[in-house]
């Protein structure tokens, strides 16, 4: 194969990629894949080739196309590298290398092509050398989600379903995993808030005002009434007075007021605590739900990851997203149904009633169930849409009228024959 006479040799631009040298460098390229091409048509015409060579020519040309696709991501990094104020300097003070590495790039796509331009190529060579060099480029366009973007390749390129299944499995179970124990934390840190703390301190002005009346010889309720008090003649009331006592100081009188008033607001404040603990409560159920019905989707994944390896999927994302989002739907079918419970349109006569921990494991246990059998979910689902439609599932009574006349008038022609 023709090959471009190399330009001489500078030691002053042995750091940077010259336009001469880097022009030539894609002429010498563009020249080899236009002879691999040559020799690929020739080979068509001159031999009739069977399928297996079609398939190989088919290969050897995708790499051929994977290749050519890399050099215009090359050549915008070095001319993104050779223009930033940042580079030039660390290019300058010799504390960066990409330029190099970049240039020697060019190189190793130099040797994959010679390995392709071979009588008897060899793809695989060429295969692994292009994908070393979509890491290192995937690395320089992206700093900060090259590791990812590689790992993801890695995965894509592999031809083992299950491990596709199971990397897309592990993605979502991850987020599934930090999703359930940040609402835990966050759940745990609602326990203590500022309402307990307003609470807390209106019961202690609520003692004080009670020992400070109790020590006037004035008992009051709970609910704020006066049973007990000194008359205008300071003698002992004993008996007590349900509407109220006639209280001479006006200080004490302030001061059943003001226990009246912080009694009706630390009233206010339990029922929005009451409330707020029930809101919890409902939380932390549908976080277990949630959590439950994408481990029994997940466990049935891996019981059925062998049933994975006879499946030829055309497209590889397939499996990966097969396993990506098999969680979420499992842990939709069992918030589903735990909605579905909650609402009333199933009823079911096992739902404990009355022990919260009860409610909480059966519940679990449904979701777990629900995605662990798509065909359970599949199911309930039918029996919602039937009570919420008015209809019955089973065939109607004029179906099965026409069903036994046809039945009859089979019989008939058979005794007549």
């Amino acid at each position: 194969m023709n090959e471009s006479p190399q330009p001489p040799f500078n030691s002053e631009n042995s750091e940077n990629v010259s336009s001469s040298n880097f022009s030539w460098r894609l002429r010498t390229i563009r020249e080899n894949l236009r002879g691999i091409n040559r020799e690929i048509d020739t080979t068509q015409v001159e031999q009739k080739t069977p399928v297996q060579s079609f398939q190989e020519e088919a290969k050897l040309r995708e790499e051929i196309a994977a290749l050519v696709v890399l050099l215009p991501r090359i050549e915008k990094l070095l001319i993104k590298l050779e223009y930033d104020p940042l580079s030039r300097s660390l290019r300058f003070l010799r504390l960066s290398s990409k330029q190099i590495e970049l240039r020697v790039l060019f190189e190793y796509i130099e040797i994959a092509i010679e390995v392709l331009s071979d009588k008897q190529p060899s793809i695989g060579v060429a295969r692994k050398i292009r994908i070393d060099i979509e890491r290192t480029v995937n690395r320089y366009e992206h700093p900060v989600l090259g590791l990812f973007i590689n790992r993801f390749m890695d995965i894509y390129r592999s031809e083992s379903e299950p491990l596709k299944v199971v990397s897309g499995l592990a993605f979502t179970s991850v987020i599934a995993a930090m999703f359930f124990f940040g609402s835990l934390v966050g759940l745990a840190r609602n326990q203590e808030t500022e309402l307990d703390q307003k609470i807390a301190s209106i019961q202690n002005q609520l003692e004080e005002i009670e020992n400070q009346l109790n020590e006037s010889n004035i008992f009051i309720t709970e609910e704020g009434k006066v049973v007990s008090g000194v008359q205008q003649n300071n003698n002992e009331n004993i008996f007590g007075n349900v509407v109220g006592a006639t209280i001479q100081s006006q200080d004490l009188r302030d001061l059943v007021e003001q226990f009246r008033n912080e009694t009706r607001q630390l009233a206010s404040l339990q029922a929005i605590r009451t409330q707020k603990q029930q809101d919890n409560s409902l939380l932390f159920l549908i976080i277990l739900v949630v959590s439950s019905g994408t481990l029994g989707s997940v466990i049935s994944i891996l019981i059925r990851i062998s049933d994975f390896e006879k499946r030829d999927s055309s497209d590889p994302l397939v499996p990966i997203f097969t396993g990506a989002f098999k969680p979420i739907i499992g842990s939709s079918f069992g918030l589903l149904v735990f909605a579905l419970f909650n609402s009333g349109i199933i009823s079911l006569q096992l739902l404990p009633s009355e022990n919260t921990r009860g409610q909480e494991f059966f519940f679990s246990s449904l979701a777990f169930v629900i995605g662990f059998s798509e065909r359970l979910a599949k199911d309930v689902i039918k029996r919602t849409e039937s009570t919420l439609l008015g209809y019955d599932s089973s065939p109607s009574s004029e179906q099965q009228v026409t069903h036994s006349q046809e039945v009859i008038e089979v019989q008939s022609d058979k005794k007549n024959n």
